[in-house]
């Protein structure tokens, strides 16, 4: 508890919640006076031209990005490069990789930067996109080739077909990402 009390509010909440989750009902309970109230920053309303929580919810969701984990440790100094990661963009094109091996957060940092509503108002206006490839075969990744292409699609006034193949779907895609979606 201590060293949890050092740390910020989010790990008090994260504590409380895996208590809670793994069948620690009765100490969760001894805690639940104490978790911190979530904070909304300085988050403005849609009005002032800043994306609101629920609709930073219904963006993320929408793009498929996957929602915080119930046991969530905040790593704010990982979450923070790649969110800088992402600002050096700027207003050109371009790629953004996280690597690392297989259970060590990569997805759950991800996610986490693109959580940050300047982040996507200012670079990500059209929203997010998200897809998990990892190890496919070439069947499961036309699947997910042809899904994205339908994903960004969606509001094309002519109704295409689905790519037949991997490079028809990358040639498909390309296109999409350079004339439609080149942020």
């Amino acid at each position: 508890i201590n060293i949890i009390l050092t740390k910020d509010n989010n790990s008090y909440r994260s504590f409380y919640n895996a208590l809670l989750h793994e069948g620690y009902r009765d100490l969760a309970a001894l805690l639940q006076d104490g978790i911190p109230a979530v904070s909304s920053g300085n988050r403005k309303s849609s009005m002032d031209g800043m994306t609101s929580y629920g609709q930073l919810k219904t963006i993320l969701c929408e793009g498929g990005v996957p929602q915080r984990p119930v046991v969530f440790v905040t790593r704010p100094k990982l979450v923070d490069a790649i969110k800088k990661k992402l600002y050096c963009l700027g207003s050109d094109p371009g790629w953004v990789t996280v690597y690392g091996m297989a259970g060590c957060g990569k997805t759950v940092l991800t996610a986490e930067a693109l959580r940050d509503p300047q982040l996507l108002e200012d670079y990500f206006p059209g929203g997010v996109h998200w897809i998990s490839v990892g190890k496919q075969d070439k069947a499961g990744l036309l699947i997910k080739l042809q899904n994205l292409c339908s994903r960004l699609e969606h509001d094309s006034t002519l109704s295409q077909r689905p790519p037949l193949n991997i490079e028809e779907a990358k040639d498909r895609l390309r296109l999409l990402m350079l004339r439609k979606y080149p942020r």
